[in-house]
């Protein structure tokens, strides 16, 4: 997994830019998560509250992952398509005003506004929210001159 907006794809990182621009100016921090992941990755996370543990912790080891516990072995995603293993897509954590991360609701509706904002898809949004998680809208001007693409 990266957390590098260069592994964004061309597109993907005109509007994490545009994004954290906004954010920063709307005075809200946050750090990057997760920008590309792989699909042995994707495929881990999916297999976890899906399948036994050493069978998560098998695939986790071959995606590079570190193993998790009993406790830990629950779902957190519902998808093996995710648009992170295109490039099109990254999560970040909100920082409170001390700079840790928080996880209250209100700090990433704030980022959601912003998100969406830019022109990003907001995981917040969705029948099964995912509050940290923005993405390329599907309908993309991808070769737009507005959003800096050749």
């Amino acid at each position: 997994m990266s957390r590098n907006p260069e592994d964004l794809t061309p597109e993907m990182q005109v509007l994490y830019q545009k994004f954290y621009d906004a954010m920063e100016e709307a005075g809200l921090k946050f750090i990057l998560t997760c920008t590309k992941r792989p699909q042995a990755e994707q495929d881990a996370l999916f297999a976890q509250g899906r399948a036994t543990l050493d069978t998560v912790n098998f695939v986790r080891k071959k995606a590079g992952l570190a193993p998790i516990t009993e406790k830990q072995n629950v779902k957190v995603t519902w998808t093996r398509d995710s648009n992170h293993k295109d490039g099109k897509a990254f999560d970040v954590a909100m920082l409170d005003k001390n700079g840790k991360v928080t996880w209250q609701e209100i700090a990433y509706k704030a980022a959601g506004k912003v998100g969406k904002s830019v022109g990003l898809v907001w995981g917040g949004d969705w029948k099964k929210p995912d509050f940290p998680h923005f993405e390329m809208p599907k309908d993309h001007p991808v070769n737009d001159e507005n959003y800096g693409v050749a």
